[in-house]
Formats: C-alpha cells, structure tokens, sequence
C-alpha cells in the first residue's frame, strides 16, 4: 500500500477508508499462521493507521490487563514504553464495552494533563471479544483490549477514523482466537513430540550393551541403575549418547520419559519456558499458559541433550533446580516454589572439563550432573563391534528377513584405513543404504557385499585402499597365514601390555589418568586391561 497512513487524511472519504480495510484484510489473515502473528498484526494497523504505538491488552485472571504484545515504529515496546500509554482509555473500552477514541478537547482536566505529559494528542482503544459474538449469548466475553495512540499533533482522527479502528478490532479478535486455536494445537503437538523419545522403539540397554566393547559400561550402570543419581553420558556425535540415555531410563522403569534438546536458543524466555513453563502474560506473546517440560517429567526421567550448548543464564536455573528440586515458571508470582522429583540423564558430545577451564559451563552445575559418568568410545575403538552393529541395524531395518554380511565385507568394514568419523549413526547410514542397493538389484537378496557399499556412505579417500586390502588374493596357504597372524598378533599383544603398564605405573595405577595420557577413553582401556590380563599396580 503505497498511500500515506489515515491519520493523514483530515477527511476520510468511505472509499479511502473500505480500500484500507481490504488492505488491512490482506496483510492480517497473511500472518496468521507465524509465531509472531499478533506483533505482525500490531505492525500492520500502526502502520496502516499511521498510529505510534499499538498494544495488545488481555485480561488476567483476577480482572487485570496484561500488555502481551506493544509494538511502535516496526519494533518491540521496551518495558517502559508499555507503560506510557493510556490504561484507563483501554480500562474504559473493556468496561463500556465499546470504542472509546479520546482526544483533548472532549477530555476531563486531569486527563488532559496526564495525556499532555505523555506527549498523547489522540488515543483509540476497543474491546476484543470471544468469537466475535455481540449479541448476549453466552460467548459474549470480552478477551481484551486493542489500544493505538497518537503523538503528532499534525494527525486526525475523525469519525471515519474511529468506525475503521473498531472494524479493525473485530478483525483482531477473529485473528487473535484463531491463531490461539492454531498456536494451541502447534503447543500439543510439541508437547507429543517433546514426550516420545523415538517414533521407533527404542532397543533395550541389554542389547545396547552386549557388544565387548561396551562390556566396562555395563559393569558402571548395573549399580547406576537402581540409584537416583543424575547421569551424565559423553562421547563423539554420532556413538549412541541419546539411544543410550533413552534405554537406561526405559530400563530404570521411571516414566515419562521426556526429551529436551539445548541451546536451540539463546534467549532467556525460551529456554526458560522449554524447562520450566510461563504463565500468562509473562512476556511478549505470552498470551497463554505453558506446562514446562521439567513438569511433565514430575516422577521421571530428564534427557537433556547436548547440555553445553546452554547459556550461562539457564546453566544457573538448571543449578538451583538440581540443588533443590524447585523451579519457577516465568510470571510465577506464588510465595511457595513448584516442585519437581526427576532423574536427570544429560549428554553432550563437547569437551566439557576443557569448557570449565575456558569458563563456558559452571563447575559447580558439572558436579551436579556428573554424579555417574559414561564415556561412550568412538567407532574406530570399537572395530572388533562394526560387523555385529551392521547386523542389528539390517534386523532393525528390515526384520522380514535374514540378512547376513559376507566375508570380504566384513573384512572391509573392519579394516584400519576407515575411519568411521560419523560413528555408529554414520555405519547405520551406510548399512541402510547398502541394504538398499542390494534389493534393488535382486529383490530376493538376503548377502550384503562390498559391491553394495559405496564411498560417499564412508570415507572416500581411504575406501579404496580398505577394499584393496580387504580383497587381496592369499598368496600362500591359508594354515600358514593363520598361524604368522596368531604370530604377529602375539607380538603386538606384547608391546601393548607394556605401553599399558608404563601408562599404569606413571599414574600410580589411576585408570583415568592413564587413559588421558594415552588418548583413549578410560572405558577402553579399562577393556583392554582385562582383555590382556594386566595386573593394575597397586596406589
């Protein structure tokens, strides 16, 4: 719309006036679907109207008006610009029931002063009501109260001007209960979502451990299990940290079982709203109550993925909330806090001690949550697994039929020159896809081979050498290479007990400490300890 705002035309003729209000049509019911509906729809109608400022009052419970949404010259009001404006104008409209335009001449003393101080030569505010309904019935409720006013003494606003403004508030309070509607079935969809886990079933943490090198794991979450302890489960992205977190809580029998993934926002309302909740009117668009996701979990379980992406701000919230099983939503004005008894499970595929050190995360809210720690080993220390992961993906994938890994393909899977940057999720990936070229080429095929696997599923530079490797013709009888590679495997066994038992010796036989030194996982070397039947020295 290109023509000046109304509050420019001294007389508004009808045909100015219905062109705007199809305009105004146009622009509104066209946000209505965004997050952001009501503070686009404020923008349109201060612009449209030429207005200064626009706010959008609902009333609370206890018969107050709360500004959710003020808006002025494109931008958000601050606190202090909400403020300044005419309550008792919009106080008047939700009482009367009608608009009420105030202007200085027809304005008593005192008001004129008040007006005067604020700088206002013109206000218009309208009630809102439920459904749109004005007859008496029984929905004939007023929501709230559209409010604009003006601080040019070089606008009008006429009679016209009036009957356009309270056209407009009708349409406001059709949009407004719409996008409430639409908005609420958006908040039960998350709500869904944020409780289910996996659309998949989750497999059991039996399974998940069963392989060797996870037998360590096993051991540290048999006594884990039954405890209360927060858990905290690290790794590389893509080793298993949230199906892991996912099968203890099935395991531990505390349910619900909720999911909150961090750090998708930096703001202080969001994330505090996501874990706690907000009450009405809390903040800008606010303009219902929201259950935290902390509350649903009352009795269960709190996976909270990849917890160093939280903001200082809410690494506090999350402190006061582990110390003392208290919260407060946002706009909680009761003397007594809510409660909530959850066991915490969180993961992060970051170096949080390195995060302690550079001061990103509170050592204090790390103690907190690390009550049991689990160090997820990446895929390329867990090589002697690949081959039965493949499997329980192709069961997983498809358990319709009996798929089996050839031996090339195994060899290939396993060999040294991969390096599974990707982990598991990148091996899932690789499987499902090989799986899928295979049906497409015999639909009755039930052998994955290395002519199934391709190298954008793996890593491209080292695949060819692997297959190489993997599918080199044996040059002399196959007893004999048995036994050179029992040798050799003797040999190597060898020089990693002692580089092990050095490792032992410089950190006093501390596991932890040596596996730092090392560069591996402590549950990995814990494994290869027993595997090679080392003797930890004594401390």
């Amino acid at each position: 719309m290109s023509e000046a705002p109304l509050s420019r035309h001294a007389n508004l003729d009808a045909e100015t006036m219905w062109r705007t209000t199809r305009h105004l049509l146009d622009r509104l019911f066209g946000v209505l679907e965004s997050d952001t509906a009501m503070d686009d729809c404020l923008d349109v109608l201060v612009e449209v109207l030429g207005a200064d400022r626009g706010l959008l009052l609902l009333t609370s419970s206890d018969g107050g008006m709360l500004a959710v949404n003020g808006r002025g010259g494109g931008r958000a009001l601050t606190t202090t610009e909400r403020e300044e404006v005419s309550r008792t104008v919009a106080r008047q409209a939700m009482e009367e029931r009608r608009c009420v335009h105030w202007d200085p001449v027809s304005a008593a003393a005192g008001q004129s002063r008040s007006f005067a101080y604020l700088g206002i030569v013109a206000a218009l505010a309208a009630p809102l009501f439920v459904a749109g309904s004005r007859d008496g019935g029984a929905r004939d409720r007023v929501r709230g109260v559209l409010y604009v006013d003006f601080r040019e003494i070089r606008k009008f606003v006429s009679e016209r001007h009036v009957e356009f403004f309270a056209s407009a508030a009708l349409l406001f309070g059709a949009v407004l209960e719409q996008h409430d509607r639409s908005r609420a079935m958006r908040e039960q969809l998350r709500e869904a979502q944020s409780h289910c886990t996996e659309v998949s079933r989750t497999p059991p943490l039996s399974d998940l451990l069963a392989f060797p090198a996870m037998r360590d794991i096993q051991r540290e979450l048999d006594s884990a299990l039954a405890g209360e302890s927060p858990i905290l489960i690290t790794g590389e992205s893509g080793t298993g940290k949230t199906l892991l977190a996912q099968a203890i809580a099935e395991a531990s029998g505390r349910r619900p079982i909720v999911r909150a993934t961090l750090g998708a926002s930096d703001d202080m309302n969001t994330i505090t709203s996501e874990l706690f909740g907000h009450e009405r009117g809390a903040f800008s668009g606010a303009a219902s109550k929201r259950m935290g996701l902390v509350e649903y979990a009352d009795g269960g379980t709190l996976i909270l993925d990849e917890i160093l992406n939280l903001p200082p701000h809410a690494q506090q919230l999350l402190l006061d909330f582990t110390q003392f099983g208290t919260y407060r939503p946002l706009g909680y004005s009761a003397a007594e806090p809510k409660r909530a008894r959850v066991r915490l499970i969180a993961a992060t595929n970051g170096d949080l001690r390195a995060a302690i050190r550079e001061r990103r995360f509170r050592e204090d809210l790390y103690y907190r949550v690390a009550a049991v720690t689990i160090e997820l080993p990446s895929l390329r220390e867990r090589r002697q697994d690949i081959p039965a992961l493949a499997e329980s993906t192709l069961r997983r994938v498809d358990p319709s039929r009996m798929w089996t890994l050839s031996v090339p393909l195994r060899r290939l899977l396993v060999s040294p020159t991969l390096d599974w940057s990707g982990n598991v999720r990148q091996l899932e990936r690789a499987v499902e896809r090989a799986r899928e070229r295979a049906v497409a080429r015999d639909p009755e095929a039930t052998v994955l081979t290395p002519e199934h696997l391709e190298s954008r599923d793996v890593d491209h530079a080292s695949i060819d050498e692997a297959q190489a490797t993997a599918s080199a013709p044996p040059d002399e009888p196959l007893g004999t290479m048995w036994q050179k590679l029992q040798a050799e495997r003797s040999r190597l066994d060898e020089r990693e007990q002692s580089v092990l038992k050095q490792a032992l010796s410089q950190s006093s036989g501390i596991v932890a400490q040596a596996a730092r030194e090392l560069g591996i996982a402590r549950t990995t070397l814990s494994s290869r300890i027993d595997a090679l039947g080392i003797r930890e020295p004594k401390r």
